[in-house]
């Protein structure tokens, strides 16, 4: 389905909102992770959701009003999306600042929704995670287990003992023990509040890969190439390479293929160039993760990836021009 056409159906503008069924798809398709969440991290996941959201309207309402435009629903997305990659007890002005430029730096400089170069949210962790390192790479609180009702009792599990520890990631990265499948793929683990249990993630991606909401050949390239190049890295004989399955596992890497490589504005739109995107994001990805000193590195590829879009498509496109010429030049001969 291509990008307009997606952005287009189910709309019904009111005065102050833009209606877009694509972003309300995306929407419920983090409704389990939104969930897990909070089992695993308390209410003030919720919480932050919805603070979030309301950072993210007013500021693009201040873009929109003075263009004559309605808001669109596409914010509620960059605000979900932004909340749940970031740390359980992230500060409030740290979620501020991070969705401020989200949506006025990312998005409404470039012309508002459908002119960025980057995907909003990501943008926005980017910018938190540079700024204040402190809040965004130390001890977070700790989730609790799997069993009963969680942490639906509680506030935050910050409050409790103040128990902390650090990420998955940080533990593989600095050769410590490998988290079992089984708590990779349930859930239980320190890290970002939405992105701790793959079945949950899976759940919701495996929604929008249904519906082609989310392109199925990014998700696909990403995915593939990416536990490929572990595989090589293992057989090369580099030591510490988590393999295939723990790396595509972990670290939130399924969270980014299915929900943030895929936003339809920031990536290729040519089938061709979407391969060749999620490879450049796959590369990427296994250099940082395994060579530099960022625990996680999907966020740095994604980014990266974004900004070539363009230059892909352009490319493919001008590929094709030229075999269709040389192809028309062959048959008047």
């Amino acid at each position: 389905m291509e990008w307009r056409e997606l952005m287009s159906q189910g709309n019904g503008n009111t005065k102050i909102l833009r209606k877009q069924l694509a972003m309300r798809r995306v929407l419920a398709a983090t409704v389990p992770c939104l969930i897990g969440a909070i089992y695993f991290f308390g209410w003030r996941v919720l919480a932050t959701v919805l603070f979030c959201s309301v950072v993210g309207f007013v500021v693009e309402y201040a873009f929109c009003r003075n263009r004559n435009e309605p808001v669109t629903e596409a914010v509620f997305v960059t605000a979900v999306l932004f909340a749940l990659v970031m740390p359980p007890s992230a500060p409030w002005h740290v979620l501020a600042v991070g969705m401020v430029f989200a949506v006025m730096f990312s998005k409404e400089v470039f012309g508002g929704f459908g002119r960025n170069i980057f995907n909003p949210a990501l943008a926005g962790r980017c910018f938190v995670y540079i700024c204040f390192p402190v809040a965004m790479t130390g001890r977070w609180p700790a989730s609790v287990p799997l069993s009963g009702f969680g942490a639906l009792g509680q506030w935050s599990t910050a409050s409790l003992d103040a128990v902390t520890s650090v990420t998955p990631m940080a533990l593989m990265k600095e050769g410590g023990s490998i988290p079992q499948l089984a708590e990779l793929f349930f859930g239980g683990l320190s890290g970002t509040v939405g992105v701790t249990s793959a079945l949950l993630i899976l759940i919701g991606g495996g929604y929008l890969f249904y519906n082609k909401t989310a392109s199925r050949t990014t998700i696909l390239s990403l995915i593939i190439s990416y536990a490929i190049f572990n595989q090589i890295l293992i057989l090369a004989g580099v030591v510490n390479i988590n393999n295939a399955l723990t790396a595509v596992l972990g670290g939130g890497f399924l969270f980014g293929a299915f929900f943030m490589a895929t936003d339809p504005i920031s990536s290729p739109r040519t089938n061709e160039g979407k391969i060749v995107y999620g490879i450049i994001i796959a590369v990427c990805t296994t250099v940082i993760r395994n060579y530099s000193i960022f625990n996680g590195g999907l966020m740095f590829s994604i980014l990266l990836g974004n900004m070539f879009a363009p230059i892909i498509d352009y490319a493919i496109k001008g590929y094709k021009q030229k075999k269709k010429a040389i192809g028309e030049i062959s048959n008047e001969r």
